[in-house]
């Protein structure tokens, strides 16, 4: 028995240094925890304590852009880069600077592209140290503000920065897949196919693939080397109506893998259904009055206006309140939609579900997955935000808030904005009353019938304000031009009269995020009004060149 136990030990030792050495291995991630342990250690100012949290991230980027306009390549650019993302905290967990209103934005150091001890190091030194000085002058008056005030209990007893278990995480780096001469030969075709539509003024097709390695460590002893692989194609087009407004129409195609890509024949397809949308949308009418009322969503606007509704104004993310340090600062933070938690704030029939730590949905990669978040944190599964219509809980990180006391792992570093937010990965959209798109369009003549009103409005398109009136009377729909959804509110998602029983996927945003959400969705009352300002130029001097 003894035997069997020594056995299983040094098995279990051999996996344990295996794994060590195989994280080791790891050129990147190793000068990183070298210079920031020793940072860490000899980091020091007279009356100030060390650092008790540094973090410090690398992303290692290749980036590609192609683009084509008319069967012509007209542009492409590729780089290779990387940025050093730093985080140092002073103080202890309980009262520290997380929580702070940085006196200057932290920006991405530039740093080298060797795997080598020398310049990796020299660059987390001076970032690191720059850094530190900062904090602990920070930290300094915001120890002297908390003297001044009086704070409740609860207030003292809330710890700035959540303590978390370290996490070890080393992934394989995805191989850059990127064919220039089969992605030229893509986008002259799609491109080429403007030409048999003489009403577009311009158009043009983009590619651009983004290929991250992401390498974390920090002082708590996590380490994680996490890949984005990230493809997005974009078709945009524009033309003119006949009273001179100008009109353009674009749409995103995004995954997280070559292969979910469309073959170029269904994308061309794509680019003709837009064009032939966008010339139909120009002979429409302008609309002329304004109108509330029952209100069909198809598409892809569903998704953005509950992301217009619940997550580009923060709605469902926790937000601690911030502290000003300086005079001509603005505090910020705050979420007063917390104090709903646990109560109903939209239509039951609606659930909103966190499921970003789910790689694959019926089979799709979901572009918004990963393993692991900014701050070391293992995002949830499943995760409820608003079920059957009752808010529980919000989208955090480890900075606890009143109600919401744990991260769920959503912080995510945004490389447009240059910081650390909170931010979806995937996002699920459920309705417990479904229906077909025709028993949909039934119910929209019907809930206008009970309003006695002449037609009510589809909105196929919120982003390009692609919207047509339906009959009452016979059905027949009319596009109309020049027409706005107005002040959507949580009152507007409280009186839903059904959805789709069809799902769509949409991922948005270089930050990367994936919604699934009903393809559908019927609104008791919405407003709709002409576009305020709308811009009607003179028409051209001469006319458009010939695409022969």
């Amino acid at each position: 028995m003894n035997l069997k136990k020594n056995i299983i030990l040094l098995v279990a030792l051999f996996w344990g240094l295996h794994a060590v050495f195989a994280q080791a291995e790891n050129p990147v991630i190793s000068a990183i925890q070298k210079e920031v342990d020793r940072n860490k250690t000899e980091l020091k100012m007279e009356g100030v304590a060390p650092p008790f949290f540094i973090s410090y991230t690398i992303f290692d980027m290749y980036n590609y852009s192609l683009s084509a306009s008319l069967g012509t390549i007209i542009n492409y650019s590729e780089s290779h880069q990387r940025r050093g993302v730093p985080r140092v905290l002073v103080g202890d967990y309980h009262r520290n600077t997380a929580n702070v209103v940085a006196v200057r934005p932290v920006f991405p150091a530039v740093t080298s592209l060797h795997d080598n001890d020398t310049g990796i190091p020299i660059t987390i030194w001076r970032v690191l140290d720059d850094m530190y000085k900062n904090t602990v002058e920070q930290y300094k008056t915001r120890m002297a503000i908390l003297q001044q005030q009086t704070q409740t209990k609860e207030d003292e007893e809330l710890p700035d920065f959540e303590q978390v278990a370290p996490v070890n995480m080393i992934l394989q780096p995805v191989p850059v897949k990127f064919d220039k001469t089969f992605w030229e030969n893509y986008l002259r075709k799609a491109s080429e196919t403007t030409r048999h539509y003489p009403e577009i003024l311009s158009s043009n097709v983009s590619l651009n693939v983004r290929n991250i390695m992401a390498y974390t460590y920090n002082t708590e002893g996590s380490r994680y080397a996490v890949p984005t692989t990230f493809y997005q194609l974009i078709f945009t087009a524009n033309t003119r109506a006949d009273d001179g407004q100008e009109l353009t129409h674009a749409f995103y195609t995004e995954n997280a893998t070559l292969e979910q890509m469309p073959n170029i024949e269904a994308y061309i397809n794509e680019c003709k259904t837009l064009m032939e949308n966008l010339i139909k949308l120009k002979n429409a009418p302008v609309i002329d009055e304004a109108y509330s009322g029952p209100v069909l969503l198809e598409g892809k606007s569903v998704e953005l206006l509950f992301r217009r509704t619940f997550f580009q104004n923060n709605q469902l993310y926790a937000a601690p309140k911030m502290v000003q340090l300086n005079l001509n600062q603005q505090g910020g933070g705050g979420n007063n939609f917390e104090m709903m938690l646990n109560k109903k704030v939209i239509s039951r029939s609606i659930s909103i579900t966190s499921i970003t730590g789910q790689e694959f949905y019926k089979g799709q990669k979901l572009n918004g997955y990963y393993p692991v978040d900014f701050e070391g944190v293992v995002p949830d599964k499943e995760l409820f935000l608003i079920e059957d219509g009752v808010l529980r809980n919000l989208l955090n990180g480890r900075r606890p808030t009143k109600k919401i006391k744990h991260s769920n792992g959503h912080v995510r570093y945004d490389l447009n904005s240059n910081n650390f937010r909170v931010f979806p990965g995937n996002i699920l959209i459920t309705s417990n009353q479904t229906f077909s798109k025709e028993e949909l369009r039934k119910k929209l003549i019907d809930a206008a019938k009970e309003e006695d009103l002449e037609y009510a409005y589809i909105i196929h398109d919120l982003w390009l304000n692609r919207i047509s009136r339906i009959y009452v009377a016979d059905g027949r729909e009319e596009l109309v031009r020049g027409a706005i959804v107005n002040d959507v509110n949580l009152k507007t998602f409280k009186r839903i009269l059904g959805s789709s029983d069809k799902e769509e996927m949409y991922s948005f945003d270089a930050t990367q995020a994936t919604v699934i959400f009903p393809d559908a969705m019927l609104f008791e009352e919405m407003d709709i009004t002409r576009m305020p300002n709308i811009e009607f130029k003179k028409p051209y001097i001469v006319p458009k060149p010939k695409n022969d």
